[in-house]
């Protein structure tokens, strides 16, 4: 009279499949870091601004510097590699006193240009 699979036996059969092929990327590294350099770059407005960056711990060849995020965009994360989520500063001096609240990671400003 069983005849009903639970949804956690549907699930394993499911994933088995995917567990012959765990090596499998879907995406080659140069494809990778082709993405997130088109993702790190400003759009025309944010030319002479100034943003905080700091280098990345995690994954050093794809992702090269990470930027301080405007929390008014999200409050998901600090630190992201888009460039879309930076908090961008009119005056370096404002970044510069900013940056200073972050001691690791070579927190830094750069001017966008």
């Amino acid at each position: 009279m069983n005849d009903y699979v639970t949804e956690a036996e549907a699930l394993s059969d499911l994933y088995d499949c995917f567990e012959e092929d765990a090596d499998f990327e879907p995406y080659s590294d140069r494809e990778k870091r082709a993405y997130l350099a088109e993702k790190s770059k400003f759009s025309t407005y944010a030319k002479g601004k100034f943003a905080i960056v700091q280098s990345t711990q995690y994954n050093r060849h794809l992702i090269k510097r990470l930027f301080l995020v405007d929390r008014n965009k999200t409050k998901s994360f600090w630190w992201s590699h888009d460039a879309s989520y930076a908090m961008l500063f009119n005056d370096k001096a404002t970044a510069e006193k900013v940056a200073s609240r972050y001691k690791y990671n070579n927190a830094h400003v750069i001017e966008i240009k």
